[in-house]
């Protein structure tokens, strides 16, 4: 999957962040996500640590939780949560469904390496271009605007003279 930081949105729970083991050595990209979802909840406190962020950042998602307070509401959190059950952030739940699947069955049935498949993908990429290019040459050139009736008037007070269909 690419990597996206959500700024309108929050990207993940508390939870998700634990998951994972956020603290001073995760890499930038998780740090950039718990940087953004911060902002979001207005409790991003730049001298914080990403640990103590995310503790700032537990504290505000509870407090939506409860409707005492908090600048998202359940139904973000609510979203935020659905996403991360439904897509399976973790790679072993989201490539064990289709069409993953049906592609490991079918590299097995006909015994196909992760080199070969790599192959194929580059080689279909390729042709895909090519066929793509070769459409597009094939598209008829399109024909020049003829010129309204204001633009012939234009030219004609420019001192340019007028050309009319007959003359073409």
């Amino acid at each position: 999957m690419a990597f996206h930081v959500r700024t309108r949105t929050l990207n993940h729970s508390p939870q998700w962040y634990h998951d994972r083991g956020l603290d001073e050595d995760s890499p930038p990209s998780m740090v950039a996500l718990i940087n953004a979802d911060v902002k979001l909840l207005d409790v991003d406190d730049s001298t914080l640590t990403p640990g103590e962020k995310l503790a700032d950042y537990e504290e505000a998602w509870d407090l939506i939780l409860t409707k005492k307070d908090g600048n998202a509401s359940v139904a973000d959190l609510q979203k935020v949560l659905e996403r991360e059950g439904e897509l399976g952030y973790v790679p072993t739940e989201l490539y064990a469904k289709p069409p993953f699947s049906l592609i490991a069955k079918l590299m097995d049935k006909h015994g196909l390496s992760t080199t070969e498949i790599g192959e194929f993908l580059k080689w279909r990429a390729k042709d895909t271009n090519l066929k793509k290019a070769r459409a597009a040459k094939k598209k008829p050139a399109k024909k020049p605007k003829q010129k309204t009736f204001i633009n012939k008037f234009l030219e004609a007070k420019r001192g340019k003279p007028i050309r009319r269909d007959s003359d073409l």
